[in-house]
Order: C-alpha cells, then structure tokens, then sequence
C-alpha cells in the first residue's frame, strides 16, 4: 500500500532522472557539449551563439533540446516540492519540519532556474539557482540534526561541504581564476548535481525505512 510518505519519497527519487536527461541533452549538440567547459545552464539556453558568465572562458552554446532540458528542472523542482509536502512529518522536531519545508522551497527554486532560461532572463535565472542552493544546504544541515548520529548525517554533511567547496570553485571559475584540478563545468555539477543526489537518496532511505516499519507492524502480535 502506498502511503501519503512513500509518496513523497518516491517523488523525492524520481529528481535523479535529471542526470541522464542532462546527458541525453548534452548529445544533441551538432557542435559538441564539453562537461568541463560548459554550464548546465547551456543545456537550457534558447539561442545559439557565444556566451560567458562573468570572466570565465568564452564557450560555444547550441542546445536543440533545450526546451527537453528546461521542463525537465520543472519537472524535478515540482516533484521535489510535492515531494516535500507529503514528507513533511515523517522527521520528528523543529528541525526536521523546518528541514523539509525548506527541501520544498529548494524544489520551487529548482523551477524558476527551468521557466527563466540563462538567455532570457540571466538575473531571475542566476538568483534562482543561488537560492535553490542555500535553500537546501540548509535543509540538508537541519536534516541530519533531526536524523540523530548515524551514516546519514555523516553523508549528509559530507554532501553539504563538497557542495559548498565546488561552488567555491565555481565561483573562482567565473572570476576567472579556476582551479586546476576543478574545471567549471565539473565544479558546477559537483555544487548542484550533488544536491540532487542528495535528494533522491534520501528519498530511497524513506522508502526503506517506511518498509521495515510496516514489516515489524505486519509481525507484531494482535491485541
């Protein structure tokens, strides 16, 4: 039977589909993307040309895809959000409330970066994306505090700080001054690809413990 939270955490796992429609994107370039040269937010650019953030490398963009691209962080934000919505409750507490709504603000995020492409509007675009990333970071630190000691809350502080330290990276990179053994692009993913592995391993880690909770019910003796 599928309850109202394994739902949610199903939602919360399906966001991983992200990752190969980014690559399934990615080969429709007639030109060629570069993991490393390239921002995820070319995946999602409207127009062909030349383009740069800031004082990173002049880069080559074409997506033909892009609208595939687009709907598909649409799609990812809304189902983390409902996703969210259904979990809330499943962590015990302030923080573990607090910590799922703020995974579902994150989520809303992740939908206005998909409906304001980098072309069109690179300001409501850039916000977005920042804002999804501290959104979660919070969350995710608010999470593993209600999660108590454990494998998750090592991981999920692990995620927090390689997150942070790529977005460091990509920072620099857009100041030009990348790191050598951190290209952008591949920082970029670190920073964002992560929160959304993250977020759908949490979502298999509700799954899981959801179904040993009913296993010991279906045991327990009748009263």
């Amino acid at each position: 039977m599928m309850t109202r939270r394994r739902v949610g955490a199903v939602l919360w796992t399906l966001g991983v589909a992200l990752l190969p429609l980014q690559m399934l994107v990615a080969l429709q370039w007639p030109g060629g993307y570069s993991l490393t040269r390239n921002a995820m937010s070319d995946l999602g650019v409207t127009v062909c040309g030349l383009f740069a953030d800031g004082d990173a490398l002049i880069r080559n963009v074409c997506s033909p895809w892009h609208a595939v691209f687009n709907a598909g962080l649409i799609a990812t934000g809304a189902s983390t959000a409902m996703g969210a919505a259904l979990l809330y409750g499943w962590w015990n507490g302030v923080s573990g409330r607090v910590g799922v709504l703020l995974v579902g603000v994150s989520g809303l995020f992740v939908m206005a970066v998909g409906i304001a492409p980098w072309d069109v509007l690179p300001d409501l675009h850039d916000a977005a994306a920042l804002a999804q990333a501290i959104t979660q970071w919070c969350a995710m630190l608010l999470l593993a505090t209600a999660a108590g000691t454990g494998w998750f809350r090592l991981l999920t502080l692990a995620t927090i700080a390689l997150s942070i330290a790529s977005f460091g990276a990509f920072l620099s990179a857009l100041e030009g001054a990348e790191v050598s053994f951190l290209p952008f692009g591949v920082a970029e993913r670190l920073a964002f690809d992560t929160l959304t592995v993250w977020t759908a391993a949490t979502g298999i880690v509700v799954l899981r413990s959801a179904s040993i909770t009913r296993d010991r019910r279906s045991l327990s003796p009748a009263r």
